[in-house]
């Protein structure tokens, strides 16, 4: 193997490590901290359409991770291959991308959909990012035994584990849902995306401290949010500087389950 190939594939192993998430869980266990493993990834999520060629934003300095949000499995991938290293995850059918220089390149994505789908890549200087491609049929008929075969906890936990890691929830529609959440002064808080499941919805939020004081955090304060009932909640960062920003992850009831 060469070393480039040897410093790419270590890459992803460093991108992939988890780091830690404290969640607090309000339902079915009463008010408990628990802390789950996940990773750091950036997302987008991109309606595509075979013959079509759609923009899609990629990490200058960082790994990238493009998947497929219908379930389906990324067999190939070409382009120019002066512009970018390309690593296939073949358990989970999706690609690490690592891109050369910063100008726009277009790269060829085939899905094992049978359908191929042409992305225009510009390299931004944004962290790691993930994309989701998402075919115009992408339903979810098939959510089932998968999810509700699971205890009630450990289907919290499974989702909040996925949207920690910016990662596709197996059995959930992801939909980019952007809203402006009015919350307190000198805070401005955005909902970004939101993945419904059967019995589980997950929301991701972004959080931007618009004073000149350092603000602390408390997932306690947020647990109204308006919307469905909250069953868990984590922050990502407590502490933020002025002008900073964090994500949060919420995790809401659809409907009665029995825990």
């Amino acid at each position: 193997m060469s070393s480039m190939a040897m410093n790419f594939n270590a890459a992803i192993g460093e991108k992939m490590r988890a780091r830690w998430l404290e969640v607090l869980f309000v339902t079915g266990i009463g008010i408990a901290i628990l802390t789950l493993p996940v990773s750091a990834f950036a997302l987008q999520v991109v309606d595509v359409v075979d013959g079509r060629t759609v923009p899609v934003k990629v990490s200058l300095k960082e790994l990238n991770r493009i998947s497929m949000a219908d379930g389906a499995r990324i067999d190939h991938i070409w382009g120019a291959e002066d512009r970018m290293h390309v690593e296939a995850d073949k358990t989970s059918g999706q690609l690490f991308v690592r891109v050369i220089g910063d100008k726009p390149f277009s790269l060829f994505v085939r899905a094992d959909n049978g359908e191929t789908y042409t992305l225009l890549a510009a390299p931004t200087d944004i962290p790691a990012e993930t994309v989701f491609l998402r075919p115009p049929y992408h339903s979810n008929q098939s959510r089932n035994s998968a999810d509700r075969a699971l205890p009630f906890i450990k289907r919290i936990e499974r989702l909040m584990t996925a949207l920690g890691g910016s990662a596709l929830p197996e059995d959930y529609s992801p939909r980019a849902a952007a809203e402006i959440i009015p919350l307190w002064e000198e805070v401005q808080l955005e909902r970004k995306t939101i993945y419904t499941g059967d019995t589980l919805t997950g929301e991701v939020y972004t959080v931007t401290n618009l004073g000149q004081d350092e603000m602390l955090l408390d997932e306690r304060e947020l647990r109204l949010l308006p919307g469905h009932p909250i069953a868990a909640i984590a922050i990502d960062k407590h502490r933020l500087r002025a002008h900073e920003s964090t994500d949060i992850f919420v995790a809401r009831l659809v409907r009665k389950v029995q825990p």
